[in-house]
């Protein structure tokens, strides 16, 4: 089957996101889902995977977005830091130890 380089998102909260993934993170990007000051922001990334129609290949990952200067868990780690957002909020996506809870 052939390797593709997908999208995944975490949401920007207080709680880890579980992510079914094949590969490490590569590259990271701030964003928003809708519009205005109330759109909830978000954290995406890219990974290579054989693709959606390839569930077997895929593992439940534990992801979190942190933001500058914010506690981190112990064994957290980094996978990458987006680029200043348009409001200047930096954020650092880390994947937490022991998996899915």
């Amino acid at each position: 089957m052939a390797r593709r380089m997908l999208r995944h998102r975490v949401v920007v909260s207080d709680k880890p996101a579980v992510v079914k993934m094949a590969g490490d993170p590569v590259h990271v990007a701030a964003g928003r889902i809708g519009v205005g000051e109330n759109a909830a922001r978000v954290v995406d990334f890219w990974a290579e995977g054989a693709g959606w129609d390839d569930p077997d290949t895929r593992v439940p990952r534990t992801f979190q977005v942190f933001g500058t200067g914010h506690p981190l868990p112990e064994g957290a780690r980094w996978w990458g830091t987006t680029p200043r957002c348009p409001d200047g909020l930096v954020w650092h996506l880390y994947e937490l130890p022991g998996g899915p809870s």
